[in-house]
């Protein structure tokens, strides 16, 4: 019997999936206008160099992601890696290849799910779309209460910072073989960012809590062009960003529930909002 490892299988077995190629996609499944014009805000897009040139198997964006198309050997085409498909990819091939790869937004009046009306927003498309459309919905939520009495006299809801650097960790760190979308929950008081899969083997729990960890992603490629289209940090800054954000603002401290399949990251309301909702609704 012939047991030796086929190193090919073993490295396809070892290779993150989002960098695995994907073999039911080809290049006519990359968003082309969408790609350019993400390409264009990167600051990428060069004079003498066409944008489909990234499309290959050989040329890399940058010197620390990997090109965006792998070749397959049995067949020999060229074809995107998961990462390339999940940031550039058509909604049609989206919705079919990563079913559960899309947001979920409610929005309850008050502080729990007991109502049943609520407003919901599935976010999908390319994962740059979710964020900016979630961060977009979520800044609605910083309202400014105004009170002559205090020597802060405008006070937000919520520090839209805080908001963004929680739903961009959320999108970007998520583990996206799992079947469940990501779900974002604002209630009266508070607003709660789940994120698909538990934290990184490789980062410290407390010292993820305390905004101490060293930044470990799991997709140096999805850093680097959150990074360059100015939507991510790519040095681990994001949760001490939340942390210093909500101190700042006065708002109290976030709070991190992780557990075996998701990370939450909870963010309360100031504690102005909560007098004026009290005295509203005595």
């Amino acid at each position: 019997m012939d047991n030796s490892i086929d190193l090919s299988d073993m490295r396809e077995l070892l290779t993150p999936f989002v960098l695995k190629i994907n073999k039911e996609a080809t290049v006519d499944d990359i968003d082309l206008p969408y790609f350019r014009n993400q390409l264009s805000e990167m600051e990428l897009l060069f004079p003498n160099k066409p944008p489909e040139d990234y499309l290959s198997d050989k040329v890399q964006i940058a010197e620390f992601v990997e090109p965006l198309f792998g070749r397959l050997p049995l067949d020999g085409l060229i074809r995107p890696r998961n990462f390339t498909l999940l940031m550039f990819g058509k909604k049609k091939i989206l919705s079919r290849l990563f079913t559960y790869s899309y947001t979920i937004l409610s929005i309850y009046p008050g502080t729990d799910r007991s109502v049943d009306v609520a407003q919901r927003y599935e976010i999908t498309g390319p994962i740059i779309q979710q964020a900016i459309r979630a961060i977009d919905l979520l800044d609605l939520q910083c309202n400014t209460i105004y009170d002559k009495t205090s020597d802060k006299p405008n006070q937000r809801k919520y520090p839209p910072r805080a908001i963004k650097e929680a739903v961009i960790n959320a999108i970007v760190h998520r583990d996206y073989e799992i079947s469940e979308p990501n779900r974002i929950t604002v209630f009266s008081d508070r607003i709660e960012i789940r994120s698909i899969g538990t934290l990184h083997w490789a980062v410290d729990r407390e010292r993820f809590m305390k905004g101490k960890a060293w930044p470990k992603w799991r997709n140096q490629s999805f850093a680097y062009l959150f990074n360059k289209l100015d939507l991510s940090q790519s040095e681990g800054q994001g949760i001490p960003i939340i942390l210093q954000s909500m101190e700042k603002e006065g708002c109290p401290a976030p709070i991190f529930e992780i557990e075996g399949d998701s990370v939450t990251c909870i963010l309360p309301a100031h504690p102005r909002h909560a007098l004026i909702r009290q005295a509203l609704n005595p």
